[in-house]
């Protein structure tokens, strides 16, 4: 554990560890120079405050990292209206010509069809690939951070990996369990709580898109985004604040409170991997695990009889209770969240809360949460 009484400066400079910091991982922060290039200097030190100048760099690459998510949701939002509004004007002209007369609602008619069909979940497919992966490599360029260098895996083994799936999947239960509760009691007091349409109903072509999305483009771009850029350029001054922060700003960016409550928990559990393993990778194949199981369990209730699903039900639900409990308390005695030291207790919360950035990119994403449940409040 650092030691929290030195407040002294940090002399001479180790540059694989500058904050001298054992609970961290030391080759996966990027260098420090990168910040204080006098470190190359013999005689150069880390004050416990930053100069003006180490402040300046270290709010650019927080700048930058904020700058590049309103970029992802924007780009998303702006692909999404594009390709809705020519899917729109296509299908408009096609009914115009078999029945030669539009209907006077025709337009409620369109939006309802594009949102029932397979249509929607492809633009949304479409959107959130190009505006993700769009961020990512951008990102990647004004950061000078080489997305090889977010692949370096290493000590990462199949057992770890069905290890983290398991512990991923207790925490989706546990705050589904937790989520029905919320609901229960927001209907006694008269309040709705927005919950985002993920049936596997409809169509197959609907079915496909839907799953495509949730099992592979999803994991992979927000892995990309969260846990390679986000998490990377964060930990520059602090790998707990990268690994709560990334998390935090993940369950932000699903605007609802119910998706919150899992994904806050699981972004800390793919933060952590990321650093312990110094890759993105088994973060990418957690997220595609329990992505992928929520996916299944969504068809069986489509496909089985009500008998047959209270079976699943009720065993997946032992089998995840026990196996995640003891998978989570495996990693919890054995494992632990990298600590901070007092020199980076200066560089890293206070900093955040100061970049104005942070707080746009915080009232879009709660603005949209907000208007979304206004809309299921109307409804």
């Amino acid at each position: 554990m650092p030691d929290t009484r030195d407040y002294s400066d940090i002399t001479p400079v180790d540059l694989k560890n500058p904050f001298r910091n054992p609970t961290e991982e030391p080759d996966y922060s990027p260098d420090y120079r990168a910040i204080m290039p006098e470190l190359d200097l013999p005689d150069s030190k880390i004050p416990l405050f930053p100069a003006a100048h180490e402040r300046s760099a270290i709010k650019r690459y927080f700048a930058l990292t904020f700058l590049t998510l309103l970029f992802a949701l924007l780009t998303a939002m702006t692909i999404y209206v594009a390709l809705q509004g020519v899917a729109g004007v296509m299908l408009r002209q096609v009914d115009l010509r078999k029945l030669g007369e539009l209907p006077q609602n025709y337009t409620q008619i369109l939006q309802q069809y594009l949102t029932d069909s397979s249509i929607a979940y492809a633009i949304n497919l479409i959107s959130f690939l190009c505006g993700n992966l769009a961020a990512f490599f951008i990102g990647c360029k004004l950061t000078d951070l080489k997305p090889k260098t977010l692949f370096r895996l290493r000590n990462f083994t199949v057992p770890r990996a069905v290890c983290y799936v398991f512990i991923g999947l207790w925490i989706q239960l546990i705050a589904g369990l937790l989520g029905e509760q919320i609901i229960r009691f927001a209907k006694t007091v008269g309040l709705t709580i927005y919950v985002p349409d993920t049936d596997m109903d409809g169509t197959f072509m609907r079915m496909a898109m839907l799953g495509l999305y949730a099992c592979i483009i999803a994991p992979v771009t927000e892995e990309l985004l969260m846990r390679g850029l986000v998490l990377k350029n964060l930990s520059r001054v602090s790998q707990r604040l990268a690994i709560l922060l990334s998390a935090f700003l993940f369950a932000l960016m699903h605007e609802n409170l119910l998706q919150f409550l899992f994904t806050f928990p699981l972004g800390i559990l793919l933060g952590y991997i990321t650093i312990r393993h110094n890759s993105v990778t088994p973060a990418i194949i957690v997220h595609i695990g329990v992505n992928t199981f929520g996916v299944a369990i969504s068809l069986c209730e489509r496909f089985l009889s009500q008998g047959s699903m209270r079976i699943v039900n009720i065993s997946y639900t032992l089998g995840i209770l026990l196996i995640g409990a003891v998978a989570l308390l495996y990693l919890l005695f054995t494992e632990r969240l990298p600590d901070q030291t007092p020199h980076q207790s200066m560089r890293a919360g206070r900093l955040v809360a100061a970049s104005p950035l942070f707080w746009i990119l915080f009232a879009v994403h709660v603005g949209a949460a907000l208007l979304a449940s206004a809309g299921t409040t109307l409804h």
